[in-house]
């Protein structure tokens, strides 16, 4: 008789949790989710997930901002634009947990390399002397991102002003080794596996890891709107429980084989495996025949790397102010920082996380 006493509650549970649409960009960082979905740790807590492709960050914003996504892999910036209405209406966010650290890189065009160009320095030296006679372009990807953020500070460590000597465009993740290709740009900062697509192509030369740029930089983080959390708090614990055990899965070494043919795979990003294996295993081929170790070129777990910090939430906002994108952004207080970054919510998520995760079939 207990035993029938429990399959009702346990039905009416499951009935109670509505689907959750999650949306994502096709990025190396994203993998926590891919894995959680194919581990079936989504399942395991009664959640219905749907992950929905997006084509862009622009795409991620607009639908978070108009509720058609419930969480978002989203750059860890974007909690700070939104909540703030920095370029647009504000809406309320939140983050329980980082995706991941790293897994940026800076490629240049192979007319770069012909010129000398190994290093901003030399680039700085190229720049000047073409001055008058030719504009360089670089990319980011999104204007409140790491990727703009680094390729910023790297010119800038060349002796460029980014504002002045050089133009820079903003241009999706998957076009951005095309349309160097096309001789649209003459370099860019990108996530993985995008820089990679085109080093395999031969579209040109790697000349710095995010991880060498700035180390342990925070880069995704999982986005909710702050009505899903006070409406839906067991459902977010559950996904945060989940993508924590995804995380970890996805930093052992042993699993990134694994790891590097599901998500190149047509399903999520459909890209050449050895793209993925670039930076998720390694060794790292920057172009040119050169190659260096790729232990650190993107971390998901390792170094209490998800744990979504007040010091890694102010790494954000020192970055806006920088680069002078933060003009309407008011001061940030403690109290203000730690209800974006709720390390509280993480907290209570790992205290319901097994330490056995299943293996994928």
């Amino acid at each position: 008789m207990p035993a029938t006493k429990k399959k009702p509650a346990k039905a009416a549970r499951a009935r109670s949790f509505r689907r959750i649409t999650i949306g994502y960009v096709p990025l190396t960082d994203c993998a926590p989710l891919i894995a959680a979905h194919e581990l079936g740790l989504f399942v395991r807590r009664g959640l219905d997930v749907r992950l929905s492709r997006e084509a862009g960050w622009a795409s991620v914003r607009e639908k978070m901002l108009h509720g058609e996504l419930d969480a978002a892999h989203a750059p860890a910036s974007m909690v700070i634009e939104i909540s703030h209405g920095l370029d647009v209406t504000p809406v309320s966010c939140l983050t329980g947990m980082m995706l991941a650290h790293h897994g940026n890189a800076i490629a240049i065009s192979n007319e770069l390399v012909e010129l000398g160009v190994t290093d901003a320095s030399s680039l700085g030296e190229v720049v000047r002397k073409h001055r008058g006679r030719r504009r360089f372009k670089f990319a980011g990807v999104l204007r409140y991102s790491s990727q703009h953020y680094l390729m910023r500070k790297w010119l800038r460590s060349g002796g460029m002003d980014p504002d002045h000597d050089v133009d820079l465009a903003i241009v999706p993740p998957p076009l951005v080794a095309e349309c160097m290709e096309q001789g649209h740009l003459d370099g860019y900062c990108v996530a993985e596996p995008w820089t990679s697509v085109g080093l395999l192509r031969g579209v040109g030369q790697c000349v710095a890891l995010s991880s060498e740029l700035d180390p342990m930089h925070p880069e995704k983080v999982f986005m909710v709107r702050s009505e899903f959390e006070l409406d839906r708090h067991e459902e977010h614990m559950g996904l945060l429980s989940a993508l924590i055990e995804a995380a970890r899965w996805c930093d052992k070494p042993s699993n990134r084989p694994s790891l590097a043919a599901l998500m190149a795979s047509r399903s999520y990003l459909g890209v050449p495996v050895e793209a993925m294996r670039n930076a998720l295993i390694g060794p790292y081929q920057l172009g040119g025949r050169r190659s260096t170790d790729a232990r650190d070129a993107i971390i998901f777990s390792r170094h209490d790397a998800s744990r979504p910090t007040e010091a890694k939430a102010r790494w954000v906002i020192d970055e806006i102010r920088t680069h002078g994108l933060g003009r309407d952004l008011p001061q940030m207080t403690r109290d203000r920082v730690r209800a974006l970054f709720r390390e509280d919510l993480y907290e209570e998520a790992l205290a319901a996380v097994s330490a056995a995760v299943p293996a994928l079939s």
